[in-house]
């Protein structure tokens, strides 16, 4: 247990007529583990249940291998903070800060105040001391709130959706510090958000949750290329899901599209274990996962899956070029402005679609009970 910063063993807890149902995960001080999901998928409910304010069913929470199932929110010792920054509008920065240490008679300490220095500067708001909360910008808030989280040392820093109020410019901005407070803090972070780009930009780990449920977790990667169901696949803006069915010839499975015969596979043995002949399913894959090739073009490496198709629509971006193609249904295809210029695509051209075998992914629609 020495290694495991937070432990948390088939918790169920009940908010209302929502439920949490048999959550379980593990993070290291080392990870940075951003959980994902929708409105309303429990995210926040768990991460007050984490901090304490919220009963526990059935289930059991251990941090550094003591149990703190039943422990007080003041005796955990976690630093928190919301989405809105909630600073104490008649207190000035410097206050607002040492608020917690205060509470704990600790705020005349050396250390702290030392700490309290330290942390400011870090933060760029040294300045802002003397300040009150009406005359911070929406970033500023965030970075007070974030330094009165973390002035006490807290075991877990614990963020419930801390950037979704602010502009772009200062996202970034922030993301930059959180990751900077993450490693020269030395701390784990959970964050709450439902911003996939967030958890991207972030996330050492991600947990994606789904009607009260932990769906799936793992390395960002893998969760955005692969989702567990229809339902995350478009909460994750997967851009090509196609409907078909599962088909099994000589031991191998092989989906075909609905609609045309469009037959790709052989499937990886993981993706249809449990999928009888027959079964209705989905083919989920990213734009960036489909290669676009001129129809004469020679293709290196393994024969992929390969069909035709005519570009009915670009979209051009300072990044990349999204193609979106008409064969065998419709295909959106994510290639490089040089690809584009090199090849002398445009619209009505004929081309040549593939997917790798390890890039097709299927799923099924799933409800919980």
């Amino acid at each position: 247990m020495k290694e495991t910063s937070l432990k948390v063993s088939n918790i169920h807890v009940k908010a209302g007529k929502f439920r949490l149902k048999d959550i379980s995960f593990e993070m290291k001080k080392s990870d940075y583990l951003v959980i994902l999901g929708p409105t309303g998928c429990g995210k926040t409910v768990l991460l007050e249940t984490l901090v304490g304010l919220r009963e526990v069913t059935a289930g059991h929470v251990h941090l550094n291998g003591k149990e703190i199932t039943a422990l007080p929110p003041e005796q955990r010792r976690f630093g928190f903070a919301y989405q809105d920054s909630l600073l104490y509008p008649y207190m000035n920065v410097r206050d607002n800060i040492l608020f917690g240490a205060k509470a704990m008679k600790r705020d005349r300490e050396g250390a702290v105040l030392k700490r309290l220095e330290g942390t400011t500067q870090k933060m760029n708001i040294a300045h802002l001391l003397e300040r009150y909360p009406r005359s911070l910008s929406g970033g500023e808030k965030q970075r007070v709130s974030l330094a009165r989280a973390i002035l006490l040392n807290p075991p877990l820093l614990l963020l419930d959706e801390p950037l979704s109020a602010l502009d772009p410019k200062m996202r970034q901005s922030m993301q930059e510090l959180l990751r900077d407070l993450h490693t020269s803090e030395q701390i784990g972070i959970l964050h709450v958000t439902h911003d996939f780009n967030e958890a991207l930009q972030l996330g050492t780990k991600v947990l994606v949750m789904e009607e009260g449920r932990v769906l799936q977790q793992g390395k960002p990667m893998e969760i955005f290329n692969k989702p567990g169901t229809l339902s995350m696949a478009h909460f994750l803006l997967v851009e090509n899901i196609q409907e078909g069915e599962i088909i099994k010839e000589r031991g191998l499975s092989y989906f075909r599209k609905k609609g045309n015969s469009l037959l790709l596979g052989p499937l990886n043995n993981h993706s249809t274990n449990s999928v009888p002949d027959r079964r209705k399913a989905y083919l989920v894959a990213r734009s960036g996962n489909i290669r676009l090739t001129l129809p004469n073009e020679l293709v290196e490496g393994p024969a992929p899956n390969r069909w035709l198709a005519e570009i009915v629509q670009k979209n051009l971006y300072h990044t990349h070029v999204d193609v979106l193609c008409n064969g065998c249904g419709y295909w959106q295809v994510a290639i490089s402005i040089s690809d584009w210029q090199r090849m002398g695509l445009e619209i009505g051209a004929p081309v040549c679609l593939s997917l790798k075998k390890e890039d097709l992914h299927i799923v099924e629609e799933r409800n919980f009970k």
